[in-house]
């Protein structure tokens, strides 16, 4: 089983952090899962982190289709919404769930209503240990931070769905 973790042609959202958390959290809760690039091969459950990548890219493209799930991790910006509708769009894949990830406060009405509409949304606050914890080479879920326990309750939630779907 594949599972597709983009925000389209938008970098900086968090994909790559959030990937790690979830593949994490996952093997903690016993499922084996693993961290893939696009177009490496995996077998069982893997989680694959998308860079971000134009839509004339015909081979991202490809290998997103090839995803049996995909998951959005998005900001609350209109490029992102916009990056995201189109994938939405292009894809017709079930989605697991939208990360709006870096938010500070509470989310925009706006963004949460045009994302529920594309799958069910999970919100992880802005947090600035996070956001060094690339500089300092610490991996992402050793930090001790209100996002990455807002990831990683994203990543029980998303969890419980794949169980569930497993058994279909």
């Amino acid at each position: 089983m594949k599972i597709c973790i983009t925000s389209g042609y938008k970098g900086g959202t968090g994909k790559s952090t959030f990937s790690e958390i979830l593949v994490y959290v996952w093997r903690v809760l016993g499922l084996r899962a693993e961290a893939i690039r696009p177009f490496d091969k995996g077998g069982g459950v893997s989680v694959v982190d998308f860079p971000a990548f134009q839509l004339t890219d015909r081979r991202h493209l490809a290998e997103l289709i090839n995803c049996n799930y995909l998951v959005y991790v998005v900001d609350e910006d209109p490029q992102t919404l916009e990056a995201i509708e189109k994938i939405h769009v292009l894809m017709k894949k079930e989605v697991l769930g939208v990360l709006i990830n870096k938010v500070i406060g509470k989310p925009s009405k706006e963004f949460l209503k045009a994302y529920r509409r594309l799958g069910h949304v999970h919100v992880a606050r802005f947090d600035e240990k996070l956001a060094v914890h690339r500089a300092t080479g610490m991996a992402p879920y050793k930090v001790r931070s209100v996002a990455v326990l807002d990831m990683a309750k994203a990543a029980v939630r998303l969890y419980e769905e794949v169980t569930r779907l497993k058994r279909l």
